[in-house]
Protein backbone atom coordinates (compact mmCIF):
# COMPACT_ATOMS: atom_id res chain seq x y z
CA UNK A 1 0.00 0.00 0.00
CA UNK A 2 1.45 3.54 -1.26
CA UNK A 3 1.41 5.80 1.83
CA UNK A 4 0.67 8.95 0.88
CA UNK A 5 2.19 11.44 3.28
CA UNK A 6 5.29 9.41 3.69
CA UNK A 7 6.00 9.98 -0.13
CA UNK A 8 5.95 13.57 0.17
CA UNK A 9 7.43 13.72 2.81
CA UNK A 10 10.50 12.40 2.28
CA UNK A 11 10.84 13.36 -1.31
CA UNK A 12 10.91 17.02 0.01
CA UNK A 13 12.80 16.17 3.00
CA UNK A 14 15.13 14.49 0.45
CA UNK A 15 15.59 17.47 -1.32
CA UNK A 16 16.49 19.67 1.29
CA UNK A 17 13.35 21.73 1.05
CA UNK A 18 11.15 23.14 4.49
CA UNK A 19 7.65 23.32 4.13
CA UNK A 20 7.54 27.32 3.37
CA UNK A 21 10.13 27.24 0.85
CA UNK A 22 7.75 24.42 -1.12
CA UNK A 23 4.65 26.92 -0.24
CA UNK A 24 6.44 29.72 -2.08
CA UNK A 25 7.86 27.66 -5.21
CA UNK A 26 4.02 26.69 -5.57
CA UNK A 27 1.70 28.91 -3.95
CA UNK A 28 -0.21 26.05 -2.15
CA UNK A 29 -0.60 27.28 1.74
CA UNK A 30 1.95 25.97 4.38
CA UNK A 31 -1.16 24.23 5.87
CA UNK A 32 -2.56 22.49 3.03
CA UNK A 33 1.01 20.71 2.63
CA UNK A 34 1.25 19.62 5.99
CA UNK A 35 -2.11 18.22 6.00
CA UNK A 36 -1.20 16.35 2.57
CA UNK A 37 1.89 15.06 4.43
CA UNK A 38 -0.05 13.74 7.72
CA UNK A 39 -3.12 12.55 5.32
CA UNK A 40 -5.36 15.20 7.23
CA UNK A 41 -7.36 15.94 3.84
CA UNK A 42 -10.21 16.93 5.74
CA UNK A 43 -8.23 20.05 6.75
CA UNK A 44 -7.92 20.76 3.15
CA UNK A 45 -10.73 22.48 0.60
CA UNK A 46 -13.52 19.98 -0.53
CA UNK A 47 -13.68 19.26 -3.76
CA UNK A 48 -11.34 19.15 -6.79
CA UNK A 49 -9.03 21.14 -4.72
CA UNK A 50 -7.79 17.93 -2.93
CA UNK A 51 -6.70 16.43 -5.76
CA UNK A 52 -5.47 19.06 -7.40
CA UNK A 53 -3.16 20.32 -4.69
CA UNK A 54 -2.23 16.49 -4.39
CA UNK A 55 -1.15 16.44 -8.01
CA UNK A 56 0.85 19.80 -7.95
CA UNK A 57 2.72 18.93 -4.96
CA UNK A 58 3.27 15.54 -6.06
CA UNK A 59 4.77 16.29 -9.41
CA UNK A 60 6.98 19.03 -7.97
CA UNK A 61 8.81 16.86 -6.00
CA UNK A 62 9.34 14.70 -8.44
CA UNK A 63 6.68 12.06 -7.93
CA UNK A 64 4.14 10.45 -10.18
CA UNK A 65 1.20 12.80 -9.34
CA UNK A 66 -1.44 10.38 -11.20
CA UNK A 67 0.07 7.63 -8.87
CA UNK A 68 -0.62 9.26 -5.62
CA UNK A 69 -4.29 10.87 -6.88
CA UNK A 70 -5.36 7.02 -7.55
CA UNK A 71 -4.23 6.28 -4.16
CA UNK A 72 -5.90 9.08 -2.85
CA UNK A 73 -9.20 7.98 -4.49
CA UNK A 74 -9.12 4.47 -3.42
CA UNK A 75 -8.47 5.21 0.35
CA UNK A 76 -9.73 8.90 1.30
CA UNK A 77 -12.17 9.90 -1.48
CA UNK A 78 -15.70 10.19 0.76
CA UNK A 79 -18.33 8.47 -1.35
CA UNK A 80 -20.65 9.56 -3.72
CA UNK A 81 -23.75 11.27 -2.37
CA UNK A 82 -26.82 9.09 -1.84
CA UNK A 83 -29.72 9.93 -4.00
CA UNK A 84 -32.46 12.14 -2.55
CA UNK A 85 -35.51 10.60 -1.44
CA UNK A 86 -38.96 10.29 -3.28
CA UNK A 87 -40.60 13.37 -3.50
CA UNK A 88 -43.95 13.27 -0.99
CA UNK A 89 -47.25 11.89 -2.45
CA UNK A 90 -49.70 14.16 -3.20
CA UNK A 91 -52.73 14.71 -1.64
CA UNK A 92 -54.77 13.21 -4.42
CA UNK A 93 -52.54 9.90 -5.36
CA UNK A 94 -52.78 9.78 -1.11
CA UNK A 95 -56.67 9.73 -1.41
CA UNK A 96 -56.73 6.80 -4.44
CA UNK A 97 -54.06 4.89 -2.45
CA UNK A 98 -56.30 4.72 0.49
CA UNK A 99 -59.88 4.69 -1.05
CA UNK A 100 -61.48 1.21 -0.34
CA UNK A 101 -63.82 -0.16 -2.78
CA UNK A 102 -66.68 0.79 -0.30
CA UNK A 103 -65.79 3.89 -0.05
CA UNK A 104 -65.76 4.14 -3.97
CA UNK A 105 -69.22 2.44 -3.96
CA UNK A 106 -70.59 5.22 -1.04
CA UNK A 107 -69.10 7.94 -3.28
CA UNK A 108 -70.84 6.58 -6.59
CA UNK A 109 -74.30 6.33 -4.43
CA UNK A 110 -74.32 9.72 -3.04
CA UNK A 111 -73.59 11.39 -6.33
CA UNK A 112 -76.90 9.45 -7.81
CA UNK A 113 -79.06 10.84 -4.77
CA UNK A 114 -77.80 14.13 -6.04
CA UNK A 115 -78.80 13.97 -9.78
CA UNK A 116 -82.15 12.39 -8.85
CA UNK A 117 -82.92 15.06 -6.34
CA UNK A 118 -81.89 18.17 -8.84
CA UNK A 119 -83.94 16.38 -11.86
CA UNK A 120 -87.32 16.09 -9.15
CA UNK A 121 -86.99 19.77 -8.19
CA UNK A 122 -86.68 20.78 -11.90
CA UNK A 123 -89.98 18.87 -12.50
CA UNK A 124 -92.32 21.13 -10.46
CA UNK A 125 -91.30 24.58 -12.20
CA UNK A 126 -93.85 26.65 -14.41
CA UNK A 127 -91.96 25.93 -17.12
CA UNK A 128 -90.29 29.08 -17.63
CA UNK A 129 -87.02 29.69 -17.96
CA UNK A 130 -85.27 31.31 -15.30
CA UNK A 131 -84.01 35.01 -16.24
CA UNK A 132 -80.62 35.32 -17.89
CA UNK A 133 -78.38 37.63 -16.00
CA UNK A 134 -77.37 40.24 -18.14
CA UNK A 135 -73.32 39.69 -18.58
CA UNK A 136 -71.71 43.19 -16.69
CA UNK A 137 -70.16 45.33 -18.68
CA UNK A 138 -66.02 44.71 -18.85
CA UNK A 139 -64.24 46.01 -16.06
CA UNK A 140 -62.23 48.96 -17.54
CA UNK A 141 -58.62 47.97 -18.34
CA UNK A 142 -56.36 48.34 -15.23
CA UNK A 143 -53.07 50.40 -15.98
CA UNK A 144 -49.81 49.19 -14.34
CA UNK A 145 -48.02 51.97 -12.28
CA UNK A 146 -45.04 52.98 -14.22
CA UNK A 147 -42.11 51.61 -12.74
CA UNK A 148 -39.09 54.16 -11.73
CA UNK A 149 -36.04 52.79 -12.05
CA UNK A 150 -33.81 54.62 -9.21
CA UNK A 151 -30.06 54.68 -10.11
CA UNK A 152 -27.51 52.73 -8.17
CA UNK A 153 -25.83 54.79 -4.83
CA UNK A 154 -22.53 55.87 -5.69
CA UNK A 155 -20.25 53.09 -3.65
CA UNK A 156 -17.69 55.36 -1.78
CA UNK A 157 -15.04 52.34 -2.46
CA UNK A 158 -12.73 52.37 -5.59
CA UNK A 159 -14.22 49.67 -8.71
CA UNK A 160 -14.88 45.72 -8.78
CA UNK A 161 -11.87 46.04 -11.54
CA UNK A 162 -9.36 48.22 -8.99
CA UNK A 163 -10.39 46.16 -5.91
CA UNK A 164 -9.84 42.81 -7.33
CA UNK A 165 -6.31 40.81 -6.87
CA UNK A 166 -4.36 40.01 -10.24
CA UNK A 167 -3.38 36.48 -9.94
CA UNK A 168 0.46 36.05 -9.62
CA UNK A 169 2.58 34.95 -12.78
CA UNK A 170 3.94 31.43 -12.51
CA UNK A 171 7.00 30.35 -14.54
CA UNK A 172 6.73 26.87 -16.40
CA UNK A 173 10.12 25.05 -16.94
CA UNK A 174 9.99 21.86 -18.84
CA UNK A 175 12.85 20.13 -20.19
CA UNK A 176 11.42 19.11 -23.85
CA UNK A 177 14.73 18.39 -25.76
CA UNK A 178 16.70 16.51 -23.03
CA UNK A 179 17.75 16.83 -19.32
CA UNK A 180 18.73 20.11 -17.79
CA UNK A 181 20.21 21.11 -14.48
CA UNK A 182 18.79 23.94 -12.57
CA UNK A 183 19.47 25.56 -9.11
CA UNK A 184 16.46 28.54 -8.25
CA UNK A 185 16.73 30.78 -5.09
CA UNK A 186 14.61 33.13 -4.13
CA UNK A 187 15.94 36.97 -4.91
CA UNK A 188 19.87 36.56 -5.33
CA UNK A 189 22.33 33.59 -5.97
CA UNK A 190 22.55 33.74 -2.18
CA UNK A 191 18.92 33.27 -1.53
CA UNK A 192 17.32 30.68 -0.13
CA UNK A 193 17.57 27.54 -2.38
CA UNK A 194 13.85 26.40 -3.29
CA UNK A 195 14.79 23.55 -6.19
CA UNK A 196 18.26 22.09 -7.07
CA UNK A 197 18.69 19.10 -9.43
CA UNK A 198 18.46 17.73 -13.04
CA UNK A 199 15.38 17.69 -14.73
CA UNK A 200 14.72 14.64 -16.63
CA UNK A 201 13.61 14.67 -20.24
CA UNK A 202 9.83 15.43 -20.79
CA UNK A 203 9.81 16.72 -17.19
CA UNK A 204 8.67 20.26 -15.98
CA UNK A 205 8.75 22.17 -12.87
CA UNK A 206 6.30 25.43 -12.08
CA UNK A 207 7.51 28.40 -10.02
CA UNK A 208 5.19 31.13 -8.14
CA UNK A 209 6.56 34.71 -9.19
CA UNK A 210 5.52 36.46 -6.37
CA UNK A 211 9.10 37.21 -5.67
CA UNK A 212 12.36 37.41 -7.97
CA UNK A 213 13.76 34.36 -8.84
CA UNK A 214 17.86 33.49 -9.49
CA UNK A 215 18.01 30.71 -11.15
CA UNK A 216 21.28 28.64 -12.95
CA UNK A 217 20.78 26.72 -15.40
CA UNK A 218 22.69 23.85 -17.43
CA UNK A 219 21.65 22.66 -21.07
CA UNK A 220 19.58 25.76 -20.85
CA UNK A 221 19.38 24.61 -25.03
CA UNK A 222 16.99 21.73 -23.93
CA UNK A 223 14.40 24.18 -21.97
CA UNK A 224 11.07 25.31 -22.73
CA UNK A 225 10.07 28.77 -20.34
CA UNK A 226 6.58 30.22 -20.20
CA UNK A 227 5.80 33.18 -17.92
CA UNK A 228 1.67 32.32 -17.64
CA UNK A 229 0.60 31.98 -21.51
CA UNK A 230 3.92 34.14 -22.59
CA UNK A 231 6.78 31.75 -24.36
CA UNK A 232 9.98 33.38 -23.00
CA UNK A 233 12.37 30.37 -24.40
CA UNK A 234 14.01 32.82 -26.75
CA UNK A 235 15.09 34.71 -23.35
CA UNK A 236 16.79 31.90 -21.96
CA UNK A 237 20.98 31.79 -21.99
CA UNK A 238 22.74 30.55 -24.98
CA UNK A 239 25.00 28.21 -22.64
CA UNK A 240 25.04 27.25 -19.24
CA UNK A 241 25.03 30.52 -17.20
CA UNK A 242 22.55 32.35 -14.55
CA UNK A 243 19.52 34.64 -15.34
CA UNK A 244 16.55 36.19 -12.87
CA UNK A 245 12.63 35.93 -13.96
CA UNK A 246 10.24 38.12 -12.62
CA UNK A 247 6.82 38.58 -13.64
CA UNK A 248 8.07 40.78 -16.53
CA UNK A 249 10.20 38.41 -18.08
CA UNK A 250 13.50 36.59 -17.64
CA UNK A 251 17.04 38.76 -17.81
CA UNK A 252 20.21 37.69 -17.90
CA UNK A 253 22.49 37.95 -14.40
CA UNK A 254 26.12 37.06 -13.53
Amino acid sequence: MLEIGTSLRRARIGAGLEVAEVEGATMIPARYLDALENEEFERLPPGPYRRSFLREYAEFLGLEGGRLVDEYELRFAPPEDEPPPAAAISWIDRVVDEATPGRLAAVALLAVVGVAVWLLGGSGTTGKSPPVASPSPPAAPRHRAATVTRPPLASSGPPPATRARRAPSVLFLKAARGPCWLSVRVGSSSGVTLYSRTLAPGSSVRFGLHRALWIRVGAPWNLDALIGHRLVTSSLPSRTGNFVATSGGLRSAG
